[in-house]
């Protein structure tokens, strides 16, 4: 018993990580998306990211939220899927043409590791 309390514990202390990663992913990238949006071309670049990505955002928190409550399989396969869509959402705002240099280099270093933490992530 006691090492199935173990083994669950380092589980959640391991989805804990991951999911503070992610939600720190969201907030550096609204401290450099903060763009006008192109009016030659499409791509999202403005600063109501938040705004425009609220539906991806809210079903990752929800997700997190029930899968840190409650770390079934499904629940984590749930959360993953949220997060990834998330992820995947944000993605095309690396293209802001105001994001360069470092910023976009510190932009595309969070993607990737919130990438690697998914990918990494065992349901």
């Amino acid at each position: 018993m006691f090492i199935a309390v173990t083994f669950l514990a380092q589980i959640y202390n391991s989805m804990k990580n991951k999911i503070l990663s992610l939600f720190l992913l969201m907030f550096l990238v609204a401290g450099i998306s903060s763009c006008k949006k192109s009016e030659e071309k499409e791509t999202p670049c403005s600063v109501a990211w938040a705004t425009e990505l609220s539906d991806e955002l809210n079903a990752m928190a929800a997700a997190a939220q029930t899968f840190a409550t409650n770390p079934t399989s499904a629940n984590c396969n749930a959360y993953k899927q949220a997060a990834q869509a998330y992820l995947n959402a944000l993605r095309p705002y690396g293209d802001c043409t105001l994001l360069t240099g470092q910023d976009r280099v510190v932009w595309q270093n969070a993607i990737d590791d919130a990438q690697e933490s998914l990918d990494d992530m065992e349901c």
